[in-house]
């Protein structure tokens, strides 16, 4: 998809991607942005992130600006001057939304784009034609933004800026310390309950993990220190807990020394398929072809219950089957065949 013209293409100089949230979205969002700086290297890169959710972006190499909004109408206030400074030829608007709308026309530039499937005001105020077809990974339909510039390749491999930095390397080794591999990260929540694999769940893959001689890391922050509490009473010395102990870029760094990554649909899913680790993702309420992690070395375990997708309406009374019923064995024996494949 090209819809620019090259005349159109060779005078852009600076790109103003707005993506503001969620993490996961984030995550699936940087390859977009080093696949236009690779092949653009002379165009300045700014972009748009809500406040908290900034720290996955910091030292990318590919953003030449980076700015953070608080949440909310107050954004235009706080940052439109100095979208308006910057002076984009473009506008990448990757949220879709009436403030992510509202900043782009703000910044002054005269190319506005987002997705053809816009909500609320983002329609009526920028060129709504970046197709999202419901078949195809969020990743690949985040990259047709780049494909209005004439960019088609993906990057070939991880943000060395999250997984080789000596600093955050550092850190990583700090966090594992005492740790023996091959190790299993877990991310034992999710943003939404009917997303969550049940805290049963993980403490029966904790324990065939250990039993196999595989160490389990178990990720999430403040929100998962319930399900944290509730897994670590049981499991005790067997896994090692990381809840609330990482920033984004140290969880990212972490993840990336595991060997296989276990989520639901969580940010720190897509920043374990970001940083290259194998990921065996649950999914339940959410299309696994839309929002599944992204890459060839990435397996989606689903139950396709009749009721799924409900996303944030699920119609089993809080029952969840689709999450609950996933067998600990069976994500057990995924956990290991990726190992066995990586050796």
């Amino acid at each position: 998809m090209n819809i620019l013209t090259q005349q159109q293409i060779a005078g852009i100089r600076r790109i103003l991607i707005i993506k503001m949230s969620a993490m996961g979205d984030i995550a699936m969002s940087i390859p977009t942005a080093a696949a236009i700086k690779a092949a653009m290297p002379h165009v300045s890169i700014a972009w748009v992130v809500r406040q908290g959710l900034s720290d996955l972006l910091v030292g990318n190499p590919s953003i030449d600006k980076l700015v953070v909004a608080p949440r909310g109408l107050a954004a235009i206030r706080a940052i439109g001057p100095e979208l308006r400074r910057f002076k984009p030829d473009i506008v990448m608007d990757m949220q879709g939304l009436s403030v992510s709308s509202l900043l782009g026309v703000y910044s002054g530039a005269r190319l506005r784009y987002t997705w053809e499937t816009s909500r609320e005001i983002s329609g009526m105020l920028s060129q709504a034609v970046v197709p999202t077809p419901p078949q195809v990974n969020a990743v690949e339909c985040l990259m047709n933004f780049a494909r209005l510039v004439g960019v088609e390749q993906l990057p070939g491999t991880a943000p060395a800026y999250l997984t080789q930095d000596p600093q955050l390397c550092e850190q990583a080794a700090q966090l594992l310390n005492g740790t023996t591999t091959p190790l299993v990260g877990m991310h034992v929540g999710a943003s939404i309950a009917n997303k969550s694999w049940p805290a049963e769940r993980w403490i029966q893959l904790v324990e065939l993990l250990s039993a196999a001689g595989i160490q389990p890391v178990i990720f999430g922050a403040a929100a998962e220190r319930e399900a944290e509490e509730t897994i670590m009473a049981r499991v005790g010395a067997k896994a090692l807990s990381l809840v609330g102990k990482t920033s984004p870029r140290q969880l990212a760094a972490v993840i990336a020394r595991c060997g296989v990554f276990v989520g639901g649909d969580t940010g720190a899913t897509h920043i374990a398929a970001l940083v290259r680790t194998p990921v065996v993702a649950l999914m339940g309420p959410t299309p696994p072809a839309k929002v599944g992690p992204y890459g060839p070395a990435n397996d989606v375990i689903t139950l396709n219950l009749a009721c799924s997708p409900c996303f944030r309406h699920p119609t089993c009374n809080g029952l969840y089957m689709c999450m609950r019923d996933i067998d600990a064995a069976r994500v057990f024996t995924a956990c290991t065949t990726k190992l066995a494949t990586a050796r």
